[in-house]
């Protein structure tokens, strides 16, 4: 189950401490699987797992889809060129300069100096009202534009009036390659436009139903997890998790020459390291609840995973992980980490297949 790899973040990188843990390092493959399943379906009342109604994710790729990427293709090769006549409106970008002034004083920061700044209007990059007041308004022209700083900003120009010269220089239009045959061909691995677009339209639905899949696989699962309880933790395992996560960050916030309460407050913005600690601790939660509960269904179904299946998911692994050795990858990864995810994946395929999807209604599709 992929998702897992990514979901878990920072709490996998450390994930072989479980593993360690439950002392299972030269168990057979069969043995680490039957301890684990045992050990951790233990700990849950499984709720309802067939028949599980949920709402199914099935994206249709339209021709819009399609476009997208073509004009994309394109984008990447258009050239630009100065107008110097017209008027400029949204979506607009224009080559402007402008001098800020609040209280008839120049502020720092607040000119261009004559260097001219390339802007596209109404793209919310400059502050309300800011791009606004630009639109209508000719290539060429001088004009003033009023706007007030928001309260949070710097201190010095915090909630005030300023009031800003401009000079629109130019307008900055993009000229696009002809999309036809020749172009296809010079610029993709395709020959004809035909080609390139019936390519993109399979990528785009084999990519779509891969995500569709993945999302189905969380909505069952959550579901079950939903209808059972966890009726207790193995708090051990869960602590050591914890404080080794929080360990092998200190020792990354050293290796970049930062106190471990610098680097959660500048890496992950967090308050504190006691916040970041119940941070990881809600992610363990998370992940623990979830190993007891896939555990659960797979003692309840009988489901279990063979030598060969772990050895192709370890490999999976390593992909996705981008680790290339075995030896760093046995470093980080435990026999029990790789058999509970090869397991994992094969519960969730066992749930969805299953489980009763149900059509979004209209109010639900349009949130």
């Amino acid at each position: 189950m992929k998702r897992n790899l990514k979901k878990m973040g920072i709490v996998l990188s450390i994930v072989a401490c479980m593993g360690m843990a439950t002392g299972c390092g030269k168990k057979s493959d069969k043995k680490v699987v039957e301890d684990m399943v045992d050990k951790y379906s233990a700990c849950c009342t499984l709720g309802e797992y067939k028949g599980i109604e949920y709402e199914e994710s099935k994206t249709v790729i339209t021709d819009e889809d399609v476009q997208y990427y073509v004009n994309s293709l394109l984008d990447s090769y258009a050239t630009s060129s100065e107008v110097t006549s017209g008027t400029v409106g949204d979506g607009d970008t224009v080559n402007i300069d402008f001098v800020g002034t609040v209280d008839g004083v120049e502020f720092a920061g607040g000119s261009t100096n004559g260097a001219g700044y390339e802007l596209t209007l109404g793209s919310g990059m400059m502050i309300d009202g800011f791009e606004e007041q630009i639109m209508g308004h000719s290539v060429g022209e001088s004009f003033d534009i009023y706007v007030t700083f928001p309260d949070q900003y710097t201190e010095e120009l915090a909630g005030k009036d300023a009031v800003f010269a401009i000079k629109i220089n130019s307008k900055i239009e993009k000229v696009y390659p002809d999309y036809n045959d020749a172009f296809v061909a010079a610029n993709t691995e395709y020959k004809t436009v035909a080609e390139y677009e019936e390519s993109l339209m399979t990528s785009l639905t084999e990519d779509a139903a891969s995500s569709d899949e993945n999302k189905n696989k969380t909505a069952v699962i959550t579901a079950v997890i939903n209808a059972s309880t966890v009726n207790e933790y193995p708090q051990k395992d869960m602590e050591k998790l914890v404080d080794d996560t929080v360990k092998q960050v200190e020792t990354q916030a050293a290796s970049s020459g930062y106190t471990l309460d610098d680097y959660v407050v500048g890496v992950y913005g967090m308050s504190s390291v006691d916040s970041f600690r119940s941070y990881v601790g809600e992610m363990v939660k998370s992940f623990m609840t979830e190993k007891i509960v896939i555990c659960a269904v797979a003692k309840a179904e009988n489901i279990t995973v063979s030598s060969k299946e772990i050895a192709d998911f370890k490999k999976t692994m390593m992909e996705d992980t981008g680790i290339t050795d075995e030896e760093t990858f046995d470093e980080n990864y435990t026999s029990e980490d790789v058999a509970y995810y090869a397991l994992a994946e094969k519960v969730v395929d066992f749930l969805l297949t299953n489980a009763s999807p149900v059509q979004a209604t209209a109010t639900d599709a349009a949130q």
